[in-house]
């Protein structure tokens, strides 16, 4: 499709008209389909002289500078590539690899320089795994909005630090009240040296966890301690009985052996409270 040019050409520069025409020469760009059919764009695009910027080219209105498909095209593939992987919006739209590629680099680009920047009160810091071995990142988020607002590899210190001080300006930086992370010591020393004032506040999936490793510690205090009446009741592993002084599958109420009080009392503090805190099933003794 020939696209006609039009009088009163504006450079690309600065935005203003320019007086005189160099050259100009015709250039393509990829659209929208009609139908079943493809289209391309071809239009004659001017060489200017500006009195300002001196040569440049001229201002296209449905494409940006050293694109190659118009604008809603880019904004069809940017949505695409959200919801499915770059090659399949590239297939889907009839382009190259590399093409749907950029142009989903400039979609999100549009987007980061388009949106409302927010001043998050509360932060997250943590760190992903991507791909093989022991290669982290560190992922600083708006926990509020689910926003990423940097990424950086590696979860040292120095990463942290650099995160927090380039990543937020200073008047984010005193607007955060909470900072969420988990307990690796490097980030609680870079978030009390750049946040002082913000209360840290540790995710539930390692409270969690150092609470069931402190509950299997009291556990095997007690196994250790306890003789050998209170062992046949009692587990050794993670996975204790709980039923201690309840009938048993294949025993009958009355012909079940209750336990003492003492026996009872042991059982129920050392495993009765593994299942509130979050803890996973537990295996019961055959014993018991």
């Amino acid at each position: 499709m020939n696209v006609a040019a039009c009088a009163g050409d504006t450079c690309s520069g600065c935005g203003r008209r320019a007086g005189r025409v160099r050259s100009s020469r015709e250039r393509t760009w990829d659209d929208l389909p009609w139908a079943s059919h493809h289209v391309t764009l071809i239009y004659p695009q001017c060489r200017l002289v500006c009195r300002a910027c001196g040569i440049r080219t001229e201002r296209i209105e449905f494409a940006d500078a050293k694109a190659r498909v118009t604008r809603r095209l880019r904004q069809q593939i940017g949505v695409d590539c959200q919801s499915m992987p770059t090659s399949h919006a590239a297939v889907r739209h009839g382009v190259t690899w590399g093409k749907a590629r950029r142009v989903e680099k400039a979609f999100l680009a549009e987007w980061d320089r388009t949106r409302v920047k927010r001043q998050p009160r509360h932060i997250g810091l943590d760190e992903i795994q991507r791909g093989k071995g022991q290669r982290f990142w560190t992922v600083l988020s708006d926990v509020v909005h689910g926003e990423v607002i940097g990424l950086r590899q590696d979860r040292s210190e120095a990463t942290a630090t650099a995160l927090l001080t380039e990543d937020l300006t200073a008047r984010q930086r005193g607007a955060i009240t909470a900072v969420c992370t988990d307990m690796h010591r490097p980030y609680l020393n870079a978030v009390g040296t750049v946040l002082s004032k913000a209360e840290i506040v540790f995710d539930k999936f390692h409270v969690l966890q150092h609470a069931s490793a402190a509950l299997n510690d009291v556990r095997r205090q007690e196994f250790f301690r306890a003789g050998a009446v209170m062992r046949e009741h009692v587990a050794g592993n993670a996975g204790c009985c709980c039923d201690a002084g309840r009938p048993s599958a294949g025993r009958s109420a009355e012909n079940s052996k209750p336990c003492s009080p003492r026996i009872a009392a042991c059982s129920k503090r050392t495993c009765c409270g593994s299942n509130s805190i979050g803890c996973g099933p537990t295996r019961r003794d055959p014993a018991c």
